[in-house]
């Protein structure tokens, strides 16, 4: 699955609306269909139809056969479209209701369904207009002959494509290839911050949310290249995947008099959450669909195990993100933004907290992300990263822990779940 750019303002925002579905490209191919026969027809018009016939290159030996065979190309065409769509949204309908149903957005946004659908529309179009074209009491020099083998080519197309986009429709579906891409993903959605104290001046204006939604990025480079040093210290009040009423305060700035359509702008509210919101969004679908397998409708606890290994992967890849209690996010390129709610305890918490909770009726799954965490906090003593970073995980997979003990039925789990955690919490003071 192509890893999705975050949305970090309003164009970024329209053209993730524009692209991220089934329909803009299908339409593209529709409107282009009629203009590619007009010239293939007035090339046959124009010689092209006379040089096959002269060189023995006629698909078809009389007008009324290319007639027969354009109506059979259109009509199979036909059933490939309505095949491939009828399909397509029963993908999207089993697995959305095993998996996670906001794995429907990434999926909306596949390059090669996309592909495969206006490759579909366009022939469907191109062909019937070509039957249209044909007049089987006619004479064969007057059949636009090049115009049947591009319908021919078309199909031939079609033919291999499909095979292909049934094949990707089917690797879609596969849970651990929708984990894996989550988790290859989140860390390239990664905001560069560092950690600076906290602004304690007084801020002289604030910019509020003309509307209630979720939001979906803050162009910050494009800010910081527009504001130059205006504004003072910048706080951004919210971040993005975060859902704010109209009227609340999103941009706190500690001088008033900045240009309030270039901040509205750089920082595009949409009505729900989807995959343009980068690694906020990812995250929380990792656990989402952990979650889901847990549940008594699903009952996967290997998909569960799944994604709290991917889940470790992710954590590690954030690292950098962490910042010192009593201190807040900065935008690494432009420190003076200040970014609270986008550093690591801003990101996974409140994930961690949903999945310890949804693992705690699952010893298996408790201790796998108890061991987990274990092996991440042996890695970033390795890579020399905050201690406090180390402490964070320590404390969760204690949490983990004792919510996974308390629920446990026999006296073998909570030993399991004791050796796992004294264990990881060995493994995690390995410097």
């Amino acid at each position: 699955m192509a890893t999705t750019r975050p949305i970090r303002g309003l164009r970024d925002w329209l053209i993730h609306r524009l692209t991220a579905n089934y329909w803009s490209l299908a339409l593209c191919a529709v409107l282009s269909a009629p203009v590619v026969f007009a010239a293939t027809l007035l090339l046959d018009r124009h010689g092209a139809t006379d040089w096959l016939l002269d060189h023995d290159l006629s698909p078809v030996a009389s007008a009324d056969t290319a007639k027969d065979v354009a109506g059979v190309i259109a009509a199979v065409d036909a059933a490939f479209i309505t095949l491939y769509f009828s399909i397509s949204l029963l993908v999207l309908t089993l697995a959305a209701s095993s998996l996670g149903v906001r794995l429907v957005d990434r999926w909306l946004s596949r390059p090669l369904v996309r592909v495969s659908i206006a490759g579909l529309s366009f022939s469907l179009v191109y062909t019937v207009l070509n039957q249209l074209a044909i007049d089987a009491e006619t004479q064969l020099t007057d059949v636009p002959l090049l115009t049947l083998m591009g319908s021919v080519v078309l199909l031939l197309v079609n033919i291999a494509m499909l095979a292909v986009a049934l094949n990707d429709l089917g690797r879609t579906i596969y849970v651990d290839k929708a984990i894996a891409a989550l988790a290859q993903d989140a860390p390239a959605a990664r905001v560069p911050i560092v950690s600076r104290p906290p602004f304690t001046g007084r801020f002289a204006e604030e910019i509020r949310a003309e509307r209630g939604g979720y939001i979906e990025g803050i162009d910050l480079e494009h800010l910081s290249r527009k504001l130059g040093g205006a504004g003072g210290v910048v706080r951004f009040e919210v971040a993005p995947g975060q859902f704010v009423l109209q009227g609340q305060p999103i941009v706190s700035l500690e001088h008033g008099g900045m240009d309030e359509a270039l901040l509205r702008h750089s920082i595009p509210i949409a009505p729900f959450r989807n995959d343009g919101q980068g690694a906020v969004f990812q995250i929380r679908l990792l656990v989402e669909i952990g979650a889901r397998a847990l549940s008594p409708a699903v009952n996967d606890f290997y998909t569960a195990l799944a994604c709290a290994d991917r889940m470790s992967e992710v954590i590690l890849s954030h690292a950098n993100n962490w910042v010192e209690p009593g201190e807040v996010a900065a935008y690494a390129r432009e420190p003076r933004f200040e970014l609270p709610g986008q550093d690591f305890v801003g990101l996974f918490d409140d994930p961690l907290n949903a999945f310890r909770q949804a693992a705690a009726a699952y010893p298996s799954v408790s201790i796998r992300l108890i061991e987990n965490f274990g092996n991440v906090r042996a890695r970033l003593a390795e890579l020399e990263a905050p201690r406090g970073l180390a402490d964070h995980l320590a404390r969760l997979a204690r949490e983990i822990a004792e919510h996974a003990r308390s629920r446990a039925e026999s006296e073998v789990d909570r030993k399991a779940i004791d050796d796992a955690l004294r264990q990881a919490e060995m493994r995690g003071e390995k410097v």
